[in-house]
């Protein structure tokens, strides 16, 4: 069971690289991301600041999705996608890393979005057994 189920816990909070192939330029497209959730407590405790004032909306089932949305954004801006190297805009610029481009590329990119979120809930991804045999090949 622990080869199956314990992450590394540096790991989780210090990210794993995505890569997502090529850019204009041939340079390969990374970015870092730590888990949202496990001992990624920055996350959790973000997460539940920005939910605080919407909690009754929660409860009830009618706080917005588009509103959700949002501020899932932002905390994964500010504690789970740690930086990006050779992202691009879309005329093939570089784009730096802040809060501001991160919403934009994920509102621009929503299938980014759904697989940056998929990987960082993926427990496997930052199981040590899994890194030990990547930095092995």
């Amino acid at each position: 069971l622990y080869t199956q189920f314990q992450t590394d816990k540096a790991v989780e909070k210090e990210g794993v690289v995505l890569e997502y192939g090529l850019n204009s330029k041939k340079k390969v497209i990374s970015i870092r991301i730590a888990r949202a959730g496990g001992a990624n407590l920055h996350y959790s405790k973000l997460l539940e600041s920005k939910i605080k004032p919407y909690r009754r909306q929660i409860q009830n089932e009618t706080l917005d999705n588009a509103v959700a949305e949002k501020l899932t954004k932002e905390v994964y801006a500010q504690s789970v996608v740690l930086g990006w190297e050779n992202v691009e805009d879309q005329e093939g610029n570089e784009l730096q890393f802040n809060q501001a481009n991160f919403i934009k590329l994920m509102d621009d990119l929503p299938d980014l979005w759904t697989d940056i979120q998929n990987q960082a809930t993926r427990a496997a991804l930052f199981r040590a057994e899994i890194l030990e045999a990547d930095a092995k090949n």
